[in-house]
């Protein structure tokens, strides 16, 4: 069993190398694309609100065919949509019909593919290891980052959107291989009692973190237009600050996986808030972006592994993964879609976009305290393991 696990999750690894690349090559330019397609910021939050609740409505859809198809297929296809959807991105020329299909196929594929790629992790992830395995996939992303951005940016710049986000599209399909013969998780096709009582706390660090992200989209805005509106400066960027990135998220996981969760929570706190202030004070000047971006994706893997770690925990001691990971999305969306509405409120109402940035503020110490309590359930004591704290639960 023990070979088995350790066996799906390489294969999930290699899935997330592939995939990584794919999202440094397309996704990390679709909030800039829509800026030089002509959108203003305020329409960008609406947009990208508007990709919450697609995700929220369509999720249902995961909900109901997965105990029917299996949770790998169901993954496939939320790779093969994401897929398909990164092309559609390149005829967008400002609000129509095409910002609005890609848009649907975006958001299906993206309620396919996390509902489903989070119980693959949470089903097969070791309990000891789990925080050093999270952080590990992290760092796949920031080497992926490292080469990613540049390319998609020369690409864009030298032979437009269609072939950039062309490539992107079947860099995103070969991922699919290596989750051919991933094992299956199973999955009940009644809803076991309590099954989304237990993720309750879940869904309410999804939501946190669906509200911050909305930060990331304002930053990207303020770097790209400090960075003169060019591709290639900004993935050229966006590949250096992930040099500076490719290692901070194992060290943290590893910090957690020896019992030190609630110190990194905090420290992963401060550090997230500084960040947010520092990236709302650049002022449009190209080398303080430059700095900014380089020093905060340097303690930008602390962030994932932080949160992640216990939610995978309580997802899986819940009774049913698929229950828990839809509620948990869910929470996700909403924080989201009320996050980017708020943003396109205050940009309408003349604010400038690093304030937008400055809105995740307040939600990073809920957020800590919320995982206080995650810690302070999974991991009782500070020298108590993941594995330990998970068997006495």
């Amino acid at each position: 069993m023990e070979a088995r696990s350790n066996s799906d999750v390489q294969r999930l690894t290699l899935h997330v190398a592939v995939s990584s690349l794919a999202t440094a090559l397309s996704s990390v330019f679709s909030v800039v694309f829509l800026v030089r397609a002509g959108l203003t910021p305020t329409q960008i939050f609406l947009v990208t609100a508007a990709f919450f609740v697609m995700r929220l409505v369509t999720r249902p859809i995961v909900l109901a065919l997965t105990p029917i198809i299996g949770v790998r297929r169901s993954l496939i296809c939320g790779v093969v949509f994401t897929a398909v959807s990164c092309p559609m991105l390149a005829p967008v020329n400002g609000i129509g019909f095409a910002l609005a299909a890609y848009v649907a196929v975006g958001a299906l594929g993206q309620a396919f593919y996390w509902t489903c790629f989070h119980i693959f992790f949470s089903a097969h992830s070791d309990a000891e290891r789990r925080g050093s395995q999270l952080g590990f996939l992290q760092m796949l992303g920031a080497l992926a980052a490292l080469i990613g951005p540049a390319i998609g940016g020369v690409l864009l710049t030298r032979f437009g959107p269609w072939v950039a986000f062309g490539i992107a599209g079947l860099v995103a399909l070969l991922s699919a291989w290596p989750l051919l013969r991933i094992g299956e998780p199973p999955i009940p096709r009644a809803m076991p009692d309590g099954a989304y009582a237990a993720a309750k706390n879940g869904a309410m660090l999804y939501f946190a973190d669906g509200w911050i992200q909305i930060s990331l989209t304002a930053w990207c805005i303020v770097m790209f237009y400090a960075l003169g509106a060019r591709y290639d400066s900004f993935g050229g960027t966006l590949s250096l600050a992930g040099l500076a990135g490719a290692a901070g998220g194992m060290v943290l996981g590893r910090l957690i996986d020896k019992g030190h969760g609630r110190r990194a929570l905090w420290l992963n706190a401060f550090i997230l808030a500084v960040g947010l202030v520092l990236r709302s004070v650049t002022f449009g000047h190209a080398g303080a972006v430059i700095a900014v971006a380089v020093g905060t994706t340097l303690f930008g893997g602390l962030y994932v592994p932080a949160w992640m770690t216990p939610v995978y925990n309580e997802a899986r001691i819940s009774p049913c993964l698929l229950r828990f990971q839809f509620a948990a999305e869910s929470g996700w969306d909403m924080g989201g879609m009320l996050a980017g509405v708020l943003g396109a409120a205050m940009c309408h109402w003349g604010l400038p976009v690093e304030a937008v940035i400055l809105m995740a503020l307040p939600m990073v110490p809920i957020q800590a305290l919320l995982l206080e309590r995650s810690y302070a359930l999974r991991f009782p004591g500070p020298g108590l393991s993941a594995a330990a704290a998970m068997a006495e639960g």
